[in-house]
């Protein structure tokens, strides 16, 4: 379908604010669900009415063609039904996108290796706000692929997300942190997670010969279950000397393992 000028002039005095918000941040992560999509613009409703207002919005936004219905990510429990539809942008939504922000919004394109590694960030994007509006912690930014990568040395370093945090310790102090965070699904191989540690140790050497008593962000690496976890702190445990950077914890417990001492 093509999208004409004069359909999105008269598209866009139709969205709201919320609209936007929602075609923002599909956008940012490329692929989210329609659970996901409530609990972040939804939450505020009463609990009977949040699932019925959610699908009313995201049909009006399909039929606009700012969002797109790309599969069905089949679920069970309380996540069943509309919730587990997956979005991306429309066609018009991709061109809004590109008129309120510099950020390239691109067509998603199905490729099944990538689906869970999106919903994952866009997860864990969720995770955090919920936490953030509980008071556990205030989080400042999240910066995804690839405004989260850094470059140095002719290299590039490719977290999946960085986030800038709120944070109040123990003994009421309030101080702010920072952290690179590596989604690890258990998908990859033990040599492609292994050189990920040099290259975070690479980037701090040279960010303390560039920017010396500068702090160095934390390197959070999030894994699916215990297993893997202990897996993944046998290979941090490889570099003794720089243990204090890293911090291995559960994907679905983000905040414990952003919140260690």
């Amino acid at each position: 379908m093509s999208i004409t000028a004069k359909y999105l002039n008269q598209l866009k005095p139709q969205l709201s604010d919320r609209d936007l918000a929602i075609m923002a941040e599909v956008g940012r992560f490329k692929l989210m669900t329609g659970g996901q999509i409530e609990r972040l613009f939804f939450a505020h409703l009463p609990e009977k009415s949040r699932s019925r207002n959610r699908q009313a919005v995201m049909r009006r936004l399909v039929t606009h063609h700012v969002m797109e219905r790309v599969g069905e990510r089949r679920m069970g429990g309380s996540a069943r039904g509309s919730a587990s539809y997956l979005y991306t942008l429309g066609i018009a939504g991709q061109h809004l996108a590109e008129n309120h922000s510099k950020r390239p919004r691109r067509e998603y394109s199905w490729y099944e290796p990538t689906i869970g590694h999106f919903l994952a960030i866009a997860e864990l994007y969720v995770t955090l706000m919920e936490a953030h509006w509980a008071g556990r912690l205030a989080l400042l930014s999240f910066e995804t692929e690839p405004h989260s990568w850094r470059n140095f040395a002719g290299r590039t370093l490719k977290p999946d997300a960085f986030v800038r945090l709120g944070i109040r310790s123990a003994d009421g102090r309030a101080y702010r942190g920072q952290a690179f965070i590596e989604v690890d699904r258990g998908t990859q191989r033990g040599t492609k997670i292994a050189t990920k540690l040099p290259q975070y140790l690479a980037y701090r050497r040279h960010e303390e010969a560039h920017q010396p008593g500068r702090l160095f962000p934390r390197v959070v690496f999030l894994a699916p279950h215990d297993d893997r976890v202990a897996y993944l702190e046998r290979l941090v445990d490889e570099h003794p000397q720089h243990r204090a950077i890293f911090t291995v914890g559960l994907l679905d417990d983000p905040v414990t393992a952003l919140l260690k001492p």
